[in-house]
């Protein structure tokens, strides 16, 4: 069942169950009702288990059948600003699944490229990812594929004496995207570092930065001890998304 149609429900068991008090307010009560709240409240769990309305519908649910109908206006209340709000959640969730999807499965893109067909039996030539440049200019047109406003190598202020320029900003989901390929000498603590120091200047400047790590050589000891180091320094309004490939 989608949002739409709880609401028009909650409406029509909110007639069905409708009570007139003679000593008391007028007041919504019954096995209809209750089902009906339970039934939303495990829509929002299921779809929107850590937002605050979805905590709010729960604390006024819990409580409202048998009350005065303001209680269930509250209800109804949230879930036509939740309706109000789906569509623009919906876009920010696909759009975070659609750059896990292309930072994970980057080593096969490349992979790809290296077995291209043959032109009337010969051979072209392969095209081969050797050092961040091939990372960036790979990762460029996996995002034009989805993403229309990309901007390279935006320009960031000075921090702690230095300037810098992002990989990519898109502006459209506030998110800048760091690449880095390892080496024989840009390790896990090298490239810890390195992207440690990016997350600080970067921090307050968006909303999310992704670091993206392209070991096609393997050096990574303990590329999941990296990501958890990383990832720790988000924020309360700053997240930190750390993706390796191949992992």
């Amino acid at each position: 069942m989608d949002i739409n149609k709880l609401i028009e429900k909650g409406y029509t068991v909110s007639k069905s169950c409708y009570h007139k008090g003679s000593m008391v307010p007028n007041y919504i009560s019954g096995e209809d009702y209750e089902k009906w709240i339970q039934l939303t409240v495990r829509f929002l769990e299921q779809n929107f288990p850590d937002e605050t309305f979805t905590i709010d519908f729960k604390e006024i649910g819990c409580k409202a059948n048998g009350c005065g109908e303001d209680r269930f206006h509250k209800l109804i209340g949230i879930l036509e600003a939740v309706r109000d709000i789906l569509p623009v959640a919906s876009k920010k969730q696909d759009m975070d699944w659609i750059l896990e999807k292309i930072c994970t499965n980057f080593n096969k893109a490349a992979k790809a490229l290296l077995n291209r067909r043959k032109d009337g039996g010969t051979p072209r030539n392969t095209i081969e990812i050797r050092d961040e440049y091939d990372v960036q200019d790979l990762m460029y047109g996996i995002l034009k594929l989805f993403l229309d406003d990309i901007r390279p190598e935006d320009y960031v202020p000075s921090y702690a004496g230095g300037n810098s320029r992002i990989d990519f900003h898109l502006p459209a989901h506030e998110t800048y995207l760091e690449t880095k390929m390892t080496r024989n000498n840009l390790k896990d603590r090298e490239i810890g570092e390195e992207l440690a120091i990016d997350i600080a200047r970067y921090n307050g400047r968006c909303k999310k930065l992704i670091c993206f790590i392209y070991d096609s050589g393997n050096f990574l000891q303990n590329p999941y001890g990296l990501i958890s180091d990383l990832e720790k320094l988000s924020k309360d309004e700053f997240e930190v998304k750390v993706y390796i490939s191949p992992l």
